[in-house]
């Protein structure tokens, strides 16, 4: 049910829970009338035994694995309603209380880095403080290596590949030691090996694990700057090494100060912030006196006044109406390689064109597609839709200061023909599948770095369920349009901040109104 297309974790849980049991879910999905067709099919054709397999392997490594509806799953991680919905470990992943930090920062640290991680999580030990980290080279290893030595405390690692996978071979004695303290966990399946955009998926799950992320010593791109974003996405406090302030580039450093990253010097900073402001949940004993007084004054800046917003859209569906030139590309294609005439009607545009050529007895369809079809595209897209209400909306944004952008699953030759000229250049950046693989949710991360501009001061607006993840997974506002490819009972069920029927509903006065509410 998670993998089939347009359910996704939300709507999983909701039907568990709804209907009891996940038998009892599956069997309404397969005979439901209001099921659509793609996920009856998917569901129709999918082998249980590639699901089975993971299970199994699992199993043979000495691991096990948690559902996000089990009572005994994570209690800061089971907080966030977008919680990976399987976490697959080893070790003893029930030891882990609610007293949870993370330790992060650069995987080629200094030796007064390295020294300072491990300082840190000796402090953590003593105050019956689990270390949770990422089990990278440099500072993570650290902070797990010092966490372990006698007497040893109670270590995490969130990993961005299945548990069967160590990695990296620096690392492998603590594959070996964690579990005996804590617990390996990842998100991902066993047998799943690493993979590049994985790594930002565990720094989300690794700092709602903790109640709090410590940046030990950082760099220009590292991962601590994207465990910072989840964190400030999440409400959970950022602190800052001071050192990180005085030493080499220290541009990114500022910057997450100026969004509010705590600076400090004692380790006890630390835990009287997070004992203020998230006292019920770190609760699960009293924090123990730091030894030392002085191990690395708590500085804070503000934001300037003024803060920018940004408007970031999907073009299909929300911009324009690509439906009608897909059927009449599709047609084009069809009537060549069948000898017979296809008309535009005949089209399925619900599905891929590869899929609707196959439907339409094109033999080798997805190689006929990827010769083809851009060509074909490009050439009937004097039929595509223009919503001109939106477009005149996005004018009107630009007047009143919000940057607009686009960021779309589309090809970049696909995406440059479906938009007019007119207005493509409204748009400040257009980020199309070749910079974003596919990723919505890192292109919208992509725009807003190019602008300036913080997620919690960005919408994006798109038609479709994958638009409303991308916008939660990236952490701006969601803004649902029912005049694209879904209705209203799909994408209601989705998570948004808005959901609009016309094209005239969406006004830059709306948006401005949504961004000014955060």
């Amino acid at each position: 049910m998670l993998d089939a297309p347009g359910m996704g974790p939300r709507r999983v849980l909701d039907l568990l829970t709804r209907f009891g049991s996940s038998a009892n879910a599956l069997e309404y999905l397969r005979s439901g009338a209001k099921t659509p067709s793609r996920v009856r099919e998917f569901l129709a054709t999918r082998d249980a035994t590639e699901y089975r397999a993971p299970i199994e392997q699992t199993y043979k490594l000495g691991g096990n694995f948690k559902l996000w509806s089990d009572a005994d799953y994570p209690k800061n991680l089971s907080l966030w309603d977008g919680r990976p919905p399987i976490l697959f470990y080893k070790g003893a992943l029930e030891s882990l209380s609610t007293r949870a930090l993370a330790l992060v920062g650069r995987v080629d640290p200094s030796e007064d880095g390295v020294a300072a991680a491990q300082r840190f999580a000796r402090k953590c030990v003593e105050a019956n403080i689990a270390v949770v980290s990422g089990l990278a080279k440099g500072i993570d290893g650290a902070s797990h290596r010092s966490s372990l030595q006698s007497p040893p405390g109670k270590t995490y690692a969130v990993i961005a590949h299945g548990i069967d996978h160590a990695y990296p071979k620096e690392n492998l004695d603590l594959y070996a030691e964690i579990p005996d303290h804590g617990s390996i966990i990842s998100q991902f399946p066993t047998g799943v090996g690493p993979q590049r955009w994985m790594f930002p998926a565990r720094n989300e799950v690794m700092c709602t694990l903790a109640l709090g992320t410590v940046i030990i010593e950082g760099k220009p791109g590292c991962g601590s700057i994207i465990q910072a974003e989840f964190s400030f996405k999440h409400d959970r406090p950022v602190f800052l090494l001071s050192r990180n302030l005085r030493v080499g580039d220290t541009a990114w450093a500022e910057e997450l100060v100026r969004r509010g990253a705590h600076v400090i010097e004692r380790f006890d900073q630390v835990t009287s912030l997070v004992e203020r402001t998230l006292g019920e949940l770190w609760s699960d004993g009293a924090v123990a006196e730091p030894s030392q007084p002085v191990l690395f004054e708590v500085k804070t800046t503000q934001a300037g006044s003024q803060t920018q917003k940004a408007a970031l859209f999907d073009i299909d569906g929300v911009l324009v109406d690509t439906r009608g030139a897909t059927a009449t590309a599709v047609a084009r294609i069809a009537s060549r390689h069948t000898g017979r005439d296809v008309h535009s009607e005949d089209v399925s545009v619900t599905k891929a064109p590869h899929q609707s050529l196959a439907d339409l007895g094109v033999a080798s369809a997805y190689q006929v597609y990827k010769r083809e079809y851009d060509q074909e595209f490009a050439s009937a897209c004097k039929d595509v839709r223009v919503f001109d209400e939106v477009v005149k909306a996005v004018r009107e944004m630009k007047d009143r200061g919000i940057r607009v952008g686009a960021v779309t699953a589309q090809p970049a030759r696909r995406a440059a023909a479906s938009l007019p000229p007119d207005v493509r250049s409204l748009f400040e950046v257009v980020l199309s599948y070749n910079q974003t693989k596919g990723r919505k949710d890192e292109g919208i991360r992509t725009a807003l770095r190019q602008f300036g501009v913080r997620p919690n001061s960005a919408v994006y607006v798109g038609d479709q369920p994958k638009d409303l993840e991308a916008a939660r997974r990236a952490g701006v506002k969601g803004i649902g349009v029912l005049w694209g490819f879904c209705d209203h009972s799909e994408l209601a069920k989705w998570p948004h901040d808005l959901l609009l029927s016309s094209p005239e509903e969406l006004t830059a006065e709306s948006v401005d109104e949504l961004l000014s509410n955060t």
